[in-house]
């Protein structure tokens, strides 16, 4: 699924709300289903394959456990021991299905859960990859990396936490976003002067839930 879908869908879910809220007044329990949109972005990430399945079911069910203890079907004594042995399960059964895309340097894949990262990237044929940091960060340093021929794609997302990637002046940085009570910004200057490279262009999908992504320099 594209952004420009996402971004359709994104409008017809705040169209249908403000339609129900007419007649259910549903903003007034806004308290109580605001983790429908963990919810959302685990179903996407799931349908974007932008991470693995196991990470945007692991992204749901932390949002069904915020969902249960707001309409009061789990116990909030609760939470943190389901949460925990969630992403227990997530640290096992990851390592079970096949080699992590992380050990790839052309191609990064990095899933943060109440934890945080930072990294350097090296790689002379970067393509890109997904990072996705929630309840957590990222913070991934690709001064020293030079996009492959190909171009490169980064899909991030930031549901409750942020993600910061630094990228070399030469680089142009496309970014486009959809943010939901979150944002990007875009910081890096584009100066060509440094290097004899050409067309060094990262393209960016990010989606901020109550979160921030941030590019620099």
């Amino acid at each position: 699924m594209s952004n420009r879908s996402l971004f359709g869908l994104l409008l017809v879910l705040i169209g249908a709300a403000f339609i129900l809220n007419n007649y259910f007044n549903i903003f007034e329990g806004f308290s109580s289903w605001w983790p429908l949109l963990i919810i959302l972005i685990g179903l996407i990430q799931i349908l974007k394959r932008s991470t693995s399945i196991l990470g945007g079911l692991l992204i749901m069910a932390i949002g069904f456990l915020f969902m249960g203890r707001n309409l009061e079907l789990i116990p909030g004594e609760l939470i943190l021991p389901l949460a925990l042995i969630l992403v227990g399960c997530w640290f096992i059964f990851s390592r079970l299905f096949g080699k992590s895309k992380q050990e790839n340097m052309d191609q990064i894949s990095y899933f943060t859960l109440f934890s945080g990262l930072k990294t350097n990237n090296h790689s002379q044929n970067f393509k890109g990859g997904s990072v996705a940091a929630v309840f957590g960060g990222s913070d991934i340093n690709l001064r020293g990396a030079r996009i492959s021929d190909q171009g490169a794609l980064l899909e991030l997302t930031a549901v409750f936490g942020g993600i910061d990637i630094v990228v070399p002046e030469h680089w142009q940085v496309q970014i486009a976003g959809t943010p939901v009570l979150g944002g990007w910004e875009n910081k890096t200057t584009y100066n060509s002067k440094n290097t004899n490279d050409n067309d060094q262009v990262l393209k960016v999908n990010c989606i901020a839930v109550f979160g921030g992504v941030t590019i620099k320099n």
